[in-house]
């Protein structure tokens, strides 16, 4: 039996974790990201961006400059 409190877990360093097959967006978010899915997500990305952030962006600039 095992005094409470004590951790029997090995330390390992960051170099020994093997990450090598394992698709780590799909690990960590639960996302399949096939081909199918990756096309799918895009449609959501605005291509252009709509005027008022290009105005904002352009108005931050020159009152950075």
């Amino acid at each position: 039996m095992m005094p409470m409190g004590l951790n029997s877990t090995r330390f390992i360093s960051y170099h020994e974790i093997n990450v090598r097959g394992t698709d780590l967006i799909e690990d960590a978010f639960g996302l399949n990201a096939s081909f199918c899915d990756v096309i799918n997500l895009l449609r959501y990305v605005e291509a252009v961006p709509e005027r008022d952030l290009t105005d904002k962006l352009i108005e931050k600039i020159r009152k950075h400059h």
